[in-house]
């Protein structure tokens, strides 16, 4: 997992979005990306007026496609999504790191997998293959390099799902966002039906 670098190129993304003159987006702004997709967000010059404007609306919903065009680029990155039939995120989450320890298995590849669910801290799994066939994903500490980065991975994954979700439910009230995730991530996986 190189997320050294895909944290430090989301840090850069975020860092662009700061310095933009068309948005009031400050350092440690948390980007949520069902906020972004509402257009909501500081207005740039403050008036009486309530939030921002029409215009400034649609620059922060452009902050979302920015950022999976970032996410495309992001070094040592495979985006892929998955969905489930159930409500049970344990089990769904279960099912995730199921499928992907099989695939870094039958590639002969490692990788250290982090999960949120909800608001919960983020936990770390090892996908290393191991000798033993049907071996789980075992619970891993993160390195001290890595966990500097995941709250901004995980930014940048929210963007993902939020989008990927757009693209497969087609809300008539999110319908730009509909073809931005096959658009802006062609080679991204999924969604996974678990």
């Amino acid at each position: 997992m190189e997320s050294k670098e895909a944290a430090a190129a989301w840090s850069g993304f975020r860092e662009e979005l700061h310095g933009d003159p068309l948005l009031n987006i400050r350092r440690g702004d948390i980007l949520r990306a069902r906020k972004l997709a509402a257009g909501q967000g500081r207005p740039r010059i403050p008036s009486t007026g309530r939030g921002p404007s029409k215009a400034e609306r649609w620059e922060y919903r452009k902050v979302l496609k920015r950022g999976l065009a970032t996410i495309a680029s992001l070094p040592g990155t495979t985006v892929g999504t998955a969905r489930s039939g159930t409500a049970n995120v344990p089990a769904t989450a279960e099912a995730v790191l199921g499928r992907l320890a099989a695939r870094h298995t039958a590639h002969g590849t490692a990788a250290l997998a982090v999960i949120r669910t909800n608001t919960a801290a983020p936990s770390w799994y090892d996908l290393t293959p191991v000798p033993a066939a049907a071996a789980p994903p075992r619970p891993a500490q993160a390195p001290s390099h890595v966990q500097a980065g995941v709250e901004e991975l995980l930014e940048a994954a929210e963007f993902v799902a939020y989008c990927a979700y757009q693209h497969l439910a087609h809300r008539p009230n999110r319908r730009f966002l509909w073809e931005w995730y096959p658009e802006l991530l062609p080679e991204a996986e999924g969604p996974l039906v678990l």
